[in-house]
């Protein structure tokens, strides 16, 4: 049976934002883009829209998580201590850290257990060590690409902006630079699923009952960090590159979360100002599903949290409605957290 599982849907006006490059041309830093499918006369096209990529999302959060870590004395390793998520990928990182590598299938988890105690974005951000007996921790939040909306896709663009080194004493130094910049109504996902926090992916296997306690002696505090760094992360959306000189104006429109319990429900995607209500209506559907299927005494619950600057969320029932975005994040992670305490 699952236990808590959060997931959020944000539809953000962001103008004049160059927050994910992926190469320079000449003098020309160009700008990540994408090839999505948009509904067009009856049928179907592709458009090549500006893009922030799920990695740049991700990179941001697993920061947040360093700084929850230093803050509540979690452990970290040298290397995400300092932003660099290379986590445990080879066996150089398991020797430096005194991790023993599996020598057999059986000895997977016992690895898994070591690796999460000695870094805790490893825990909440999974690894991958390639070694003979290879040892996988999936992730525990999921998220994708920043893709302009598709039912709006017409309100996005990119451009070069045309700046100069301004270096009169040096003329040779005085260069002209573009940097390619994107204005979008953007719509981002995330999901997390709080109950394997602080719980090992590997099913099978030997345990160590006294290294697993010790992990699960920590549960409370690991899920408390990993709110917190969601809630400083969905607040500030402060990720992406080249924010010293090309710092983009961000207004969040609307957004819809849905804490489930002993399920998993995924908000449908901010496409459109319809998110909200297409939200609240399959959540209703759902939990007839489930009522259908497990019967009277199923445990099941969805709770459906937004915040609404656009009247996505007007008239829509059963949909609590947050005045401002904090209020919005601190309701979602008040209630992901008590639900989870069970668990």
């Amino acid at each position: 049976m699952a236990g808590v599982f959060l997931s959020l849907a944000f539809r953000v006006l962001v103008n004049l934002e160059s927050l994910n490059s992926v190469e320079t041309v000449g003098n020309l830093v160009r700008h990540r883009t994408a090839p999505i499918v948009v509904p067009s006369d009856g049928g179907y096209s592709i458009r090549f829209v500006p893009t922030i990529s799920g990695e740049s999302l991700a990179h941001a959060y697993q920061v947040h998580l360093v700084e929850e870590a230093k803050r509540t004395g979690l452990p970290l390793s040298e290397e995400s201590e300092r932003g660099e998520f290379i986590k445990f990928a080879d066996e150089n990182f398991l020797k430096k850290y005194g991790v023993e590598a599996p020598g057999s299938e059986s000895k997977i988890r016992r690895t898994e257990v070591e690796i999460m105690l000695r870094d805790y974005v490893c825990d909440v951000g999974g690894f991958l060590y390639a070694g003979n007996y290879p040892v996988k921790r999936t992730s525990t939040f999921q998220v994708g690409y920043m893709v302009p909306a598709v039912f709006e896709v017409e309100a996005a663009a990119l451009e070069a902006q045309f700046h100069v080194r301004f270096s009169p004493s040096f003329m040779g130094l005085q260069q002209p630079y573009n940097v390619e910049v994107g204005s979008a109504v953007y719509t981002f996902t995330l999901n997390m699923d709080v109950s394997q926090i602080a719980r090992p992916s590997t099913s099978f296997g030997e345990r160590d009952d006294k290294l697993e306690k010790q992990l699960e002696g920590e549960r409370e505090k690991r899920v408390t960090a990993a709110l917190s760094a969601l809630s400083t992360f969905l607040t500030q959306l402060r990720f992406g590159a080249k924010r010293s000189r090309f710092l983009p104006n961000v207004e969040p429109l609307s957004a819809v979360a849905a804490v489930s319990k002993n399920t998993f429900f995924v908000v449908s995607p901010g496409n459109s100002k319809e998110f909200i209500r297409e939200t609240a209506s399959r959540k209703s559907s759902f939990e007839a599903l489930m009522k259908e299927l497990r019967g009277e005494k199923d445990e099941a619950e969805v709770l459906l949290f937004a915040i609404d600057k656009e009247k996505a969320a007007e008239k829509v029932e059963g949909v609590d409605v947050s005045g401002n975005l904090e209020e919005f994040v601190r309701r979602v992670v008040t209630a992901a957290f008590k639900n989870q305490k069970s668990h």
